[in-house]
């Protein structure tokens, strides 16, 4: 996590240093758990990296950051509430961070960047032809961007997706893996935005279906 520390105290440079140091100490050892064999810590450095390509087309580059550190803080497979608490932490660090952050205008970003977390589409990705060039999402575009990544990584990518869901039985966790699968080829567009669209919208359903194929032999 030494490589994010710089990251984490430009998101955090109006809080005070102190809480800014506490909250390190809960960013780098949530990240760091045991059984984040893929929403660990590198996980963190791609979302940075495509953050910083693409930062100058970001309106509100320091609250895209804090959704980066916060959006999987808080991550249970087997939970369906872990992003929803994940907005209650971030409401827990602001309040901590000094007089005036609570309703700042940038608090009020970050939450949004959250709460689409939760449902990870927006309307650029339900209209046919449609794309959008706000913060939200490319946010979005960050987190969903293996997807679209080599065959090699995106193998590698589902490999340890399933490691966190060993808690299910592989037909359970292949009919699970399924039903997303098959919603995301649904959509009109699998990224909002219309740099990821052209990049990767084409391989990613490429990945996908080639997965959808796979499992579907084994269920």
């Amino acid at each position: 996590m030494d490589d994010l520390r710089s990251e984490w105290d430009a998101a955090t440079n109006f809080a005070d240093g102190s809480v800014s140091e506490r909250w390190w100490g809960t960013v780098s050892r949530q990240y760091t758990e045991e059984g984040r064999v893929y929403h660990g810590h590198a996980y963190l450095s791609q979302l940075f990296s495509l953050y910083h390509q693409y930062q100058d087309k970001l309106q509100a580059p320091q609250a895209v950051a804090l959704a980066i550190f916060f959006h999987k803080l808080e991550y249970n497979p087997q939970s369906g509430d872990a992003d929803s608490k994940n907005v209650e932490k971030f409401d827990a660090f602001i309040s901590e961070a000094g007089d005036g952050h609570m309703d700042s205008s940038m608090a009020v970003a970050v939450r949004g960047l959250l709460e689409a977390a939760i449902s990870n589409f927006t309307e650029a990705h339900i209209m046919e032809g449609g794309s959008g060039s706000d913060d939200v999402h490319y946010f979005l575009d960050f987190t969903m961007a293996v997807l679209g990544a080599s065959s090699p990584e995106y193998e590698q990518y589902t490999t340890k997706i399933q490691a966190e869901y060993i808690h299910l039985p592989t037909n359970a966790y292949n009919q699970l893996r399924l039903k997303i699968l098959k919603n995301l080829l649904l959509m009109p567009n699998i990224y909002a935005t219309r740099e990821f669209q052209t990049a990767r919208e084409k391989t990613a359903r490429e990945n996908i279906q080639k997965e959808v194929d796979s499992l579907t032999a084994q269920v």
